[in-house]
């Protein structure tokens, strides 16, 4: 079974006119709704010789109360720089943020507007509301891996990273079914997230730029 095949007409006309986070183009196949981005990939920021300001320790990481049939699992992908290693850290509770709106079908849930805004949150919330018309969530285990920072500057950087929606699936909130897909490449993206720094110093994903059936990404 291709990707989210009841889904895909509405979501590719809504990208067309919202620019919605799902790859509508040719030679894909159809995407889940917890497949991100639009486009190919955005350049990472140029790394600048401006040092980022040093990050202060962390605290308790926010709390993901996601169904029971839902997993999102990021890889650390911890370098040992300060900044880049919080960076990650805020890309992560980002993503987990994403699947838990989803998963919830509901963009007004505070984690997600803390570590997503702009465009990224824009997109999303139209993505989420379009699920929530048509009554489809998402079941099973998502993951995020391969995440590298480029820091531009003290407030801004990129993150490049991998999804994998190998075991991650399309559900139907009246019904419970689930529209199970057949492994292929599909299942792979390239994303591109660019991240600015909050005035309380939280890392927010802004937008996202991403490659459909990204061999590099296949594991």
């Amino acid at each position: 079974m291709r990707r989210r095949t009841s889904l895909t007409t509405a979501a590719c006309t809504l990208a067309a006119a919202t620019l919605l986070l799902t790859a509508c183009g040719g030679g894909g196949g159809d995407k889940k709704i917890g497949a991100e981005g639009s486009g190919t990939p955005a350049p990472a920021p140029s790394a600048s010789t401006t040092t980022a300001a040093p990050t202060t320790s962390a605290p308790a990481g926010p709390t993901f109360d996601f169904p029971p049939d839902v997993k999102v699992v990021v890889d650390p992908d911890t370098t040992g720089d300060a900044v880049k290693d919080a960076i990650l850290r805020d890309q992560g509770y980002g993503q987990q943020a994403i699947f838990l709106a989803i998963a919830k079908l509901d963009s007004t849930i505070p984690v997600f507007q803390k570590y997503v805004t702009g465009k990224a949150a824009a997109d999303w919330a139209v993505k989420i509301d379009w699920g929530k018309s048509h009554h489809t969530t998402v079941t099973g285990t998502t993951a995020f891996y391969n995440r590298k920072v480029t820091v531009t500057d003290a407030t801004t950087a990129g993150v490049t990273f991998c999804q994998s929606e190998r075991e991650s699936y399309d559900k139907d909130t009246k019904t419970g079914k689930v529209a199970t897909t057949t492994p292929s490449l599909d299942d792979f993206t390239l994303h591109t997230a660019r991240m600015r720094k909050a005035a309380d110093g939280t890392w927010q994903m802004t937008d996202y730029r991403s490659q459909d059936r990204a061999k590099s990404c296949e594991r």
